[in-house]
């Protein structure tokens, strides 16, 4: 009885993925046909201000005159040219040290596009189609843990930074499969208790090669192992920044041009009251009232994260510490970070992704006034904004 119950529970959990993945098709399916015309370089949105990556075709290249571009055309750039030999690839990134951080998205895209530069837009789409599936599985796989029906999971399709990031295509989602992995993993498979823990330092160590702010996933679960005090465990998470360290040795003996960061955080909340005086000089505009709604999404699914793990709500504190530690990188976000909604939707996509599970065992009412509100955001940018 037991592996029929487990049998049925993996299959609640494959019909969550399947609509996700059928959802996502369909929506990368609008994205090609409805708005690149047919060009999958659409979905990087490339620039005309930044040189051309030396391994594309300009003829059949989808480029945005008079832009600047956004992070998929970095990606893509990396991506046919991973190992940066090509002079002119690094000519084509604005801060070569610091995108070349987050290697593992455009390596993964290179190698499942078998390093052929008509595949590899490809395959930077396609992973993150997959992408949302996963982070749909692993959600529905926590809802299952805690004895709530799996397809709950599929509010983190009403997510628009998912939409965004799939439209752009970022590292964003790839590296959410692995912060939000490592916060499933860690509440169902405790420490010394189950012996597939250690896909908590493994998934990190994946995540903090894909974008750096898996740091505050690793040090949520690290202040979990703390307070524990699992000490073992503690060493072994401490491994997972590792291959990060030796990544980041090889970039600075590189000597890549530019500085390590570019201006995302400063001084606390100077944003965050930049972002409030912009959007009250901008006026009563459409487009303004859509960067509001976005805007207070995001300060309100951080709130509701923060108090739905209360430690005398909630038993999993490692959801605790990610609520607080993403409170604290929001005071610090600087206004290039906060000043667009393309921009803070996808930086803090994981605080959207660490509330729908907080929100796991809460009344079915309020997950479904939550996912119609976030719901909201997303159709509005799927049919008027993307």
């Amino acid at each position: 009885m037991e592996k029929i119950a487990q049998n049925i529970g993996r299959k609640d959990i494959y019909q969550a993925m399947l609509v996700a993945l059928g959802l996502a098709i369909a929506v990368a399916s609008y994205f090609y046909w409805a708005k690149f015309d047919g060009q999958i370089t659409g979905f990087f949105r490339i620039g005309s201000v930044l040189p051309l990556s030396p391994l594309l075709n300009p003829a059949e290249t989808l480029i945005y005159q008079g832009e600047l571009g956004y992070d998929g055309q970095q990606f893509l750039t990396i991506a046919l040219d991973p190992g940066l030999h090509n002079p002119d690839s690094i000519a084509a990134l604005d801060h070569p040290s610091y995108r070349y951080r987050r290697i593992l998205y455009p390596l993964l895209g290179y190698v499942l596009g078998l390093g052929n530069p008509v595949l590899i837009p490809w395959a930077l789409v396609f992973i993150n189609i997959v992408a949302i599936a996963v982070c749909t599985g692993l959600t529905a796989f926590y809802f299952q843990d805690q004895k709530q029906k799996t397809m709950g999971a599929l509010a983190v399709l009403a997510i628009p930074g998912v939409w965004m990031v799939l439209f752009l295509s970022t590292a964003d989602l790839l590296a959410s499969i692995f912060s939000l992995g490592a916060v499933v993993c860690q509440a169902i498979f405790p420490p010394h208790q189950n012996k597939k823990w250690w896909l908590v330092p493994f998934l990190l160590t994946l995540g903090l090669l894909t974008r750096e702010t898996t740091l505050i996933i690793w040090l949520a679960i690290a202040l979990t192992l703390g307070q524990k005090r699992q000490w073992r465990s503690m060493g072994v998470l401490l491994l997972s920044l590792l291959p990060l360290t030796l990544w980041l040795g090889y970039i600075h003996g590189r000597q890549l041009p530019g500085g390590s960061g570019t201006g995302n955080f400063g001084w606390p909340l100077v944003g965050i009251g930049e972002k409030f005086q912009n959007l009250i000089q901008t006026g009563l505009t459409a487009n303004n009232l859509y960067e509001a709604f976005l805007w207070f999404l995001l300060l309100f699914t951080l709130a509701l994260l923060v108090w739905l793990t209360l430690p005398q709500r909630r038993d999993n504190i490692t959801l605790t510490y990610g609520g607080w530690l993403y409170g604290g990188l929001l005071l610090v976000a600087s206004f290039y970070i906060l000043n667009y909604y393309l921009n803070y939707s996808r930086v803090f996509l994981d605080v959207f992704l660490l509330t729908i599970l907080a929100m796991a065992s809460t009344p079915r009412l309020i997950r479904w006034l939550y996912t119609a509100i976030a719901g909201l955001g997303s159709v509005t940018f799927l049919l008027l904004k993307s």
